[in-house]
């Protein structure tokens, strides 16, 4: 059995309903809520009252296929409950010929079985010799006790069930190559099944779920078929099992309040406390014990049919009788005494689970928590899942459950956590025109970046000097008219579709050894300032210098050959420039990044630049090339 945690919403059904309490929750393990399948006695219990279809049990639907797509014969060996699961079916023929059209050769009833071990135990109680025993036909009701109540053991009856009886007969019937796959009502037989696996060869067990799934596949319907019989030989009253009292039915057992020697017993609530009362009682009931997980078999977590017990119960006691009619006795009878010689008896192991109780200071801490620490704590909702406040706090102690499962502990915490949260919400609400405030500011704040965006943008682009920005790829970041101006016709060509020529590859407009200038700054870090080059044959001073470490280089050009721009009334409105938008620019510096620094450093290299000519204009002689270009 397992659980899908991606379906399960933690409900706690399956917690409240597992008679042994063999699931797991914990929110800070990998699977929040978990079967233990070394304490699970596969009652199915989970299975049923999971409203999600999280909980799954394993399926033998594959094995079975693979046993029937082979060449070895395979028999179908089906439980009695069959006549109350398919009562959809108007005649047991044609599921028999179903059967048969899946590819089963032989379609066996388990009710001679039956027959053969109520033969088993009527011996055995009259031979009790005053012990009392408790029947071991359910799987669940052997697991428990195996389990949780080992000081059962010696009460169960040495026999196996009905199922197991009839493998066995099969088994001396026709050897060990067929394939035999038992379909029925049980989950806890898919584990029942291993208990033999050294003594006989199971190849499948199916539920009828399964079954009806493998019909719905392959599109098997009844009314395509002709009708086929089961397979000799054919029971007395063995169809009457599945109905809890029924083997006392078939053994002659006496229901007679008086003279009965066996109380029956069934059903998920009484099952547990049958068997606790029995442990502590039997000496003042003196009674055997027929006991059942379910209410009778034809109630088993692997069928599907809707109809109420009451009915399935009618359904079967209906085919019990209708096959009395061809009853061969004396066919019966050969049959009885053939297969009295196979050896019906069994043993049990003791697998205690029961774990060690928690000292009581632990189970105290866990009551005080959830604030049931009183006269109540014996008492308790039976919300998480356990009979009572004491019960949960030994579950939590032993680390099976979770404090949050607890209905009033979170009832509790529910209304601290709304008191938290309204606070919360005035925190969100002040936070939330703060916020508000913020984005006001922020919004005025881009309106001023972008308009100084548009100021440093226009003053790059009206400077007589050409000016670019690139990136270590040289790659263009920012040009001006200027640069694009000197580049040449296919320049201009390219920034009527690229401004600026952002993004161009600047390698494609320069000349190798121009091109070494800006990867010897961006490599070096060192600035190149007045250079003079040979570019589209003019001749430029330019000023190389790094704008961000290794990644981004500025550069200014100016031609030599231009008309002489006076100098002094550059410097002075430049200055004036740089005076009046210095401080603006260091406000929205932190807005414009490194656009606005790439700017400043700019303007201050062409500053530099035109201080440097005049410079050399008054002191000629240590400029020749000035002093050629003054005189021409």
């Amino acid at each position: 059995m397992k659980i899908d945690t991606k379906k399960c919403v933690l409900c706690y059904a399956c917690v409240r309903n597992c008679p042994v309490k063999a699931i797991s929750v914990s929110s800070g393990s990998q699977l929040p809520i978990e079967i233990l399948n070394d304490k699970c006695i596969a009652c199915g219990a989970c299975y049923e009252v999971c409203s999600y279809d999280a909980v799954k049990y394993l399926s033998h639907t594959d094995r079975a296929k693979e046993a029937l797509a082979g060449d070895v014969p395979t028999i179908a060996l089906i439980a009695p409950s069959v006549a109350g699961e398919f009562s959809d079916i108007t005649d047991h023929r044609k599921f028999v010929q179903m059967l048969r059209q899946i590819g089963f050769d032989i379609v066996y009833e388990v009710a001679m079985g039956v027959d053969m071990v109520a033969k088993e135990y009527k011996n055995l109680f009259e031979n009790a010799e005053g012990k009392n025993y408790i029947t071991a036909n359910c799987p669940v009701v052997v697991s428990n006790i195996e389990m949780f109540q080992p000081e059962l053991l010696d009460n169960l009856s040495p026999i196996v069930s009905p199922w197991i009886a009839s493998v066995k007969i099969i088994r001396q019937e026709y050897g060990k190559e067929v394939k035999v796959i038992y379909i029925g009502p049980c989950i806890a037989a898919k584990d029942e099944a291993k208990r033999y696996k050294d003594e006989l060869v199971i190849d499948a067990v199916l539920t009828f779920e399964e079954l009806r799934t493998i019909f719905e596949e392959l599109g098997i319907e009844e009314k395509n078929l002709r009708f086929s019989e089961f397979d000799s030989p054919i029971s007395h009253k063995g169809s009457l099992y599945p109905i809890s009292n029924g083997l006392l039915q078939i053994m002659g057992e006496s229901e007679d309040l008086i003279t009965s020697r066996v109380i029956s017993c069934e059903g998920h609530k009484d099952f547990v406390n049958s068997l606790q009362n029995f442990n502590q009682d039997v000496t003042q009931i003196k009674k055997h014990l027929n006991i059942f997980y379910c209410n009778g078999c034809i109630s088993g977590p692997g069928t599907q049919s809707n109809l109420s017990r009451f009915i399935k119960q009618s359904k079967v006691v209906k085919f019990t009788k209708k096959r009395q009619k061809s009853f061969d006795k004396e066919r019966w009878q050969e049959a009885i005494d053939k297969y009295a010689k196979v050896d019906y008896s069994t043993s049990f192991k003791i697998n205690d689970q029961r774990r060690p109780k928690p000292s009581q200071k632990e189970i105290d801490k866990t009551l005080n928590l959830i604030g049931k620490n009183n006269a109540f704590s014996e008492r308790g909702c039976g919300a998480c899942g356990y009979d009572n406040c004491t019960e949960f706090s030994i579950a939590v102690a032993e680390g099976l459950a979770e404090p949050m499962m607890c209905f009033t502990y979170n009832l509790k915490n529910n209304r601290k956590t709304i008191r938290e949260l309204s606070k919360a919400n005035e925190l969100m609400e002040d936070t939330r025109h703060e916020l508000e405030s913020s984005k006001k500011q922020a919004l005025s704040d881009k309106l001023k970046m972008e308009e100084a965006h548009k100021i440093t943008n226009t003053m790059l682009q009206e400077l007589p000097s050409a000016v670019i920005i690139v990136d270590k790829d040289l790659k263009i970041l920012q040009s001006n008219k200027g640069l694009i101006n000197i580049l040449g016709e296919d320049a201009m060509e390219i920034a009527k579709v690229i401004p600026a020529l952002i993004g161009a590859d600047l390698k494609k407009f320069i000349d190798f050894p121009t091109q070494k200038l800006f990867t010897f700054v961006l490599n070096s870090g060192e600035n190149i300032i007045n250079r003079d080059i040979h570019l589209n044959g003019e001749i430029y001073t330019t000023s190389l210098f790094q704008i961000k470490d290794k990644e981004i280089v500025g550069a200014v050009f100016r031609n030599l050959k231009a008309p002489e721009i006076q100098k002094e009334h550059v410097i002075e409105r430049v200055t004036e420039v740089i005076d009046k938008n210095l401080e603006m620019v260091q406000k929205i510096g932190f807005l414009l990044g490194e656009g606005a620094a790439e700017t400043e450093q700019m303007l201050n290299s062409i500053l530099e630049s035109y201080k440097k000519d005049k410079t050399d204009t008054k002191n000629p002689k240590d400029n020749p090339f000035n002093i050629n270009l003054l005189n021409k």
